[in-house]
């Protein structure tokens, strides 16, 4: 694909350089396969299978990792390395000469004379991880693998327990395991020889879990061998997965590679090439349409980062079709106005505590139609479902949520987080905002002007009726949100209370549509936003000083209790990006290498959700979140400062 990204062995080898970096595989199903560069497990999210049994839900972590050992002139050498308590064993880690994603993963590794490499895939939309060992130097070696198991739900631990079945039922090429009642069969196809020894490995370590302050052991099962003779002609090949088909293997790789060249076609530059195809592993069906993964690997689906990822994911990459079925599918879901927050595991109602969910996906809906010019969709489908938003939001909603006697958007239901600064521990909102947001304000205007310029043809009244609202909220909001000993926006007005609390919630004043504020005002918080919150890799969540945390480490309390006072987030570059084209008419230089010194060195391709306030900005959160790449996608293909 001639987009190779290379770790070199002085870090692929390194076992703390080589763990810090991730590499992550997806179906397009939420199924996933994820672990480090260096080989040893660091999460327990950290899998060869963890599959999405009601996709793209019931995340179920089936198979973990391999045991590996090679024999080269009959001396046994691992080629896998795991962590215990106080130690690595084996140390496989030590025979990787380089690492690379061409296109998927790939570990080579040099025993000896021998020199072999690994490839991990997954299909689309199969439900099967793909493992092969190819020998490229040497004339024969004799490789044992051992799978080990679990049969857990991704958010949980396995400890060794006599619930677990060991029996398996074996014939040529395939092994059929069921670890637990209602966990369903797991396929092991192979070309190798299988011997059933039951076993169970105990006390995996996982400091990653510890450093977040969660449990950190477990205990895995391994049914037994495969034994595989490995020569210049004959690779080993290991397939995990819900199918009992035997795959076809070079046509499901075959498809798979000409799958991701298409995305990339005519693409040259290596950082729109890559976030490319980070875009397309957040796609996921939803049946009977589709949806984007808020964040691997332990997110589902969320509706603000799905609208809010929507134009950076589809829309600038002319993916009509994406943009049309993310929008389709959500828009059954929209209940009393509001846009299910996040879809749960396990067949649980959504949940739909969130003021801007709705607002997003108006916005992104309008910004659909400008863009793709589908305009049968938009009277059949998304203008009901615009309208639908809009009058429940003017006549009062669930959670306080509705137009104040000012214009402007009330959201007022105490003990609640319903802005995107949601963390909250227990009873315990770690960053309340309940009154009227200064970025909810934007959205409603945004969303009342890009509705009204579309539904004019159809509904000239109601659409004047939106010109009016947003003119009287414009009005409003100038009037009262200016904060002059800042130099910017309150980042909250609750009655008389107003938040002065320097945040980058104010951009959105200044980009989502034409600024809520005058033009030396603007360059004004521009100015402030630049000097207290701006970082290469994103934008801090508050300024530095009282309450301010530099470091989201600890538990989960510690952790929470900084995800968005200080912590860096990388989408907040777009609005930011947007504000700077509408004030000032262009983009700061260098505005994202801090990004691509990210991607192409310790994300190992893969873009953050969130980076440490204080310097050196150590990423944090889930490697892999998609508003992150899709926001730095639209500042890429120039999709900023522009109305719906």
């Amino acid at each position: 694909m001639n987009s190779a990204l290379i770790v070199p062995q002085e870090v692929a080898s390194d076992l703390t350089l080589g763990c810090e970096r991730e590499w992550l595989e997806t179906n397009g199903l939420g199924s996933f396969a994820m672990g480090t560069v260096a080989g040893p497990a660091t999460r327990r999210y950290h899998a060869l299978l963890c599959a999405a049994l009601k996709p793209p839900t019931d995340r179920t972590v089936l198979i973990n990792t391999l045991e590996e050992e090679i024999f080269v002139d009959g001396l046994r050498h691992f080629l896998s390395a795991h962590f215990y308590p106080g130690t690595v064993h084996p140390e496989g880690h030590r025979h990787l000469t380089q690492f690379r994603l061409d296109p998927w993963p790939i570990f080579s590794y040099r025993v000896g004379e021998v020199v072999l490499e690994k490839s991990i895939f997954m299909a689309n939309s199969r439900q099967l991880t793909v493992v092969r060992y190819h020998l490229i130097e040497g004339e024969r070696a004799r490789l044992f693998l051992r799978p080990l198991i679990s049969g857990r739900d991704y958010h949980g631990l396995q400890q060794e327990n006599l619930g677990l079945r060991p029996d398996a039922a074996v014939s040529e090429g395939l092994v059929r395991l069921q670890p637990y009642t209602g966990v369903p069969p797991l396929y092991l196809h192979h070309n190798g020889v299988y011997q059933h020894q039951p076993d169970w490995y105990r006390n995996f370590f996982y400091p990653v879990e510890k450093e977040r302050g969660l449990p950190c052991n477990e205990d895995l099962f391994s049914p037994g061998q495969l034994g595989f003779d490995l020569t210049e002609s004959t690779d080993a090949l290991f397939i995990c997965g819900l199918e009992s088909s035997v795959p076809d293997v070079p046509s499901l790789a075959e498809l798979e590679i000409a799958r991701r060249q298409a995305l990339c076609t005519h693409i040259k530059d290596p950082l729109i090439k890559r976030l490319t195809l980070d875009a397309d592993q957040f796609v996921v069906a939803r049946p009977p349409g589709a949806t984007l993964v808020a964040g691997y690997p332990w997110f589902t689906d969320w509706g603000r980062d799905t609208f809010i990822s929507l134009p950076g994911v589809a829309l600038a990459r002319r993916s009509w079709q994406l943009g049309r079925e993310l929008l389709l599918a959500f828009a059954p879901h929209v209940k009393e106005g509001l846009v299910p927050n996040r879809f749960v595991d396990h067949n649980e109602p959504p949940e739909y505590n969130s003021v801007d969910a709705a607002l997003w996906y108006v916005l992104s809906a309008c910004r659909y139609v400008r863009k793709s010019g589908d305009q049968a969709t938009f009277e059949r489908d998304l203008s009901p479902t615009i309208r639908q938003i809009i009058d429940h939001f003017l006549k009062g909603t669930k959670y306080g949520i509705a137009v104040d006697d000012d214009g402007l958007i009330q959201a007022a239901a105490q003990g609640l987080q319903l802005t995107w600064m949601d963390a909250k521990v227990g009873d315990f909102v770690v960053t309340p905002r309940a009154g009227k947001p200064v970025e909810i304000q934007a959205l409603w205007v945004a969303a009342l002007e890009a509705s009204a310029r579309l539904i004019t043809d159809l509904d000239p009244l109601y659409a004047d009726e939106l010109w009016d609202r947003a003119a009287w909220a414009r009005s409003s909001f100038a009037s009262s949100f200016w904060n002059e000993s800042e130099s910017c926006l309150y980042d909250v007005i609750d009655g008389r209370h107003k938040d002065g609390t320097v945040r980058p919630n104010q951009l959105y004043a200044l980009g989502l549509c034409m600024p809520l504020i005058d033009r030396g005002r603007s360059e004004r918080v521009l100015l402030t936003v630049e000097e207290r919150l701006l970082t290469p890799v994103g934008l801090r969540t508050r300024a530095l000083g009282a309450g301010y945390r530099g470091r989201i480490t600890g538990g989960q309390f510690e952790r929470d209790s900084a995800y968005h006072e200080g912590t860096v987030w990388p989408y907040l570059l777009g609005i930011y990006a947007d504000a700077c084209m509408r004030i000032r008419g262009r983009l700061p230089p260098g505005l994202l290498d801090g990004i691509s010194a990210h991607v192409f060195g310790p994300g190992n391709g893969l873009l953050a959700e969130i980076f440490d306030g204080d310097s050196p900005h150590t990423p944090r959160g889930c490697p892999a979140q998609c508003w992150s790449v899709a926001e730095a996608l639209r500042i890429l293909h120039g999709e900023v400062g522009v109305d719906a």
